[in-house]
């Protein structure tokens, strides 16, 4: 009943941290495109960074437990959306990116190793819990990334005395307007943020409702056991020579490098080289975090019907001609916005569909032990690769507009490569999740 509790809190706590992350990755990228345009072409390094730093922090989770890392995801986002708020001064951004992607990356690379933890002694093992948390943070993403953009437009209007339709047509072209039109846009993007950072601030609740006990994380060490940092260091160098653990690092930071080509700047692509108004960008791509919820429905039988590896990467390839349909998408004419919208929907379904077979796989690959150390190998390569990937993109991709689409070209072989290596690397682990919950 305990650990059936913990994990609701702890979904009820993700879904929150996923409202804001959906204005994290709009409003504030397109905001920052505004006041600072080498942390917003570059926004993907910080990303890194931020994962870079979760990772890190991982590793303290045998000493201090989940919960206390939660909260502190919650008052980081919280105070880095208040800074951006009411601190003007151009390099608290940088400060500010930082600390809220650190707490969303933070709560993010807990959910695999909490999962497991709390659903090793229930009946409802493996795949079923990932489904539903990344399912309900879905939702939420959804919600926020489209309200978001609305509410951006309707402050906007409020401050530049006009109507929502006006305002929302002088957004398609955002870059022309005059100093006093850009300052009401922007004042309405830090209405929306504010309200972000209280939203953020709420999410504290469900975690001060959290029952840990010591036993929970203490489980993450062998034989509920203190371990030094050299031992620590022999489970990391065990993971990099595991060949099963590095064929799955080689395939997540080829990914991790692709997405950072395109899957920050979606509303910048759309708004600024497609010139689709910033109401109807952010719907669009709010559409396609609601195709995540809707095609992760379908997960469990995906799964049981192709195993863990083959979901995985027949959804990573399915998602590559949509890519493709997005770079291209003022070729469509008139039929540009419908097209984009599906490209973006199907995209984003497929390519997530997996996402919880991803984490299920993760955890398959190596002994219990070793889980912990795993994880934070994992993120700790797909920050250095994700920060690679942020400065390539803020100094030599995105230093003209075109190269918002070349980037989509670049992903979508990158993906494919990725999801060959997997096939042929882990194929011996196309088991149902009935299976590997059998194993656990």
């Amino acid at each position: 009943m305990r650990n059936k509790r913990n994990l609701i809190m702890f979904i009820i706590s993700y879904v929150l941290n996923n409202l804001v992350s959906g204005v994290l990755y709009d409003t504030y990228v397109n905001y920052l495109q505004e006041v600072n345009e080498s942390i917003a072409t570059s926004f993907w390094a910080f990303y890194g960074y931020a994962t870079f730093i979760s990772a890190a922090i991982l590793l303290v989770v045998p000493k201090t437990g989940y919960k206390k890392l939660l909260l502190f995801c919650s008052v980081a986002c919280s105070a880095a959306f208040f800074s951006v708020t009411f601190t003007h001064s151009e390099s608290i951004f940088y400060v500010t990116t930082l600390l809220a992607l650190t707490g969303i990356q933070l709560h993010y690379v807990m959910l695999a190793p909490y999962v497991a933890t709390y659903t090793n002694t229930l009946e409802d093992k493996g795949i079923g819990w990932y489904t539903r948390t990344y399912y309900m943070g879905y939702v939420g993403y959804f919600l926020t990334t489209y309200l978001g953009g609305v509410f951006t437009v309707k402050m906007f209007s409020l401050h530049a005395g006009t109507t929502y339709a006006v305002a929302k047509e002088i957004t398609s072209n955002i870059a022309d307007v005059t100093p006093e039109i850009r300052a009401s846009y922007l004042q309405g993007n830090e209405d929306v943020l504010l309200i972000t950072g209280i939203l953020s601030a709420l999410a504290i609740i469900p975690v001060l409702l959290i029952k840990e006990e010591k036993d929970d994380y203490m489980l993450a060490e062998s034989e509920k056991k203190q371990v030094s940092l050299g031992e620590r260091a022999k489970d990391i160098i065990s993971v990099l020579f595991n060949k099963d653990a590095a064929v799955y690092l080689a395939y997540w930071t080829i990914i991790s490098f692709a997405m950072g080509l395109f899957t920050s700047y979606y509303t910048v692509f759309l708004n600024r080289n497609l010139h689709i108004d910033k109401a109807t960008s952010s719907l669009l791509v709010s559409l396609s975090y609601l195709a995540i919820a809707v095609f992760m429905l379908f997960t469990p039988w995906v799964v049981r019907k192709l195993g863990n590896v083959g979901t995985i990467c027949l959804t990573v390839i399915g998602s590559v001609p949509f890519m493709l349909i997005i770079a291209n998408g003022d070729a469509f004419g008139d039929a540009m916005v419908p097209m984009v919208g599906m490209a973006l929907f199907m995209r984003a379904g497929f390519a997530n569909l997996g996402s919880p077979a991803e984490s299920a796989l993760s955890m398959s690959v190596i002994p219990n032990h070793l889980r912990p150390a795993y994880n934070s190998v994992v993120n700790f390569l797909a920050g250095i690769v994700s920060i690679i990937s942020g400065n390539f993109t803020g100094q030599i991709l995105f230093v003209n507009q075109e190269g918002y689409r070349t980037a989509y070209y670049i992903a979508a072989v990158l993906y494919f490569t990725a999801a060959v290596i997997l096939f042929l690397g882990l194929r011996k682990y196309n088991r149902s999740s009935g299976d590997s919950a059998e194993e656990e």
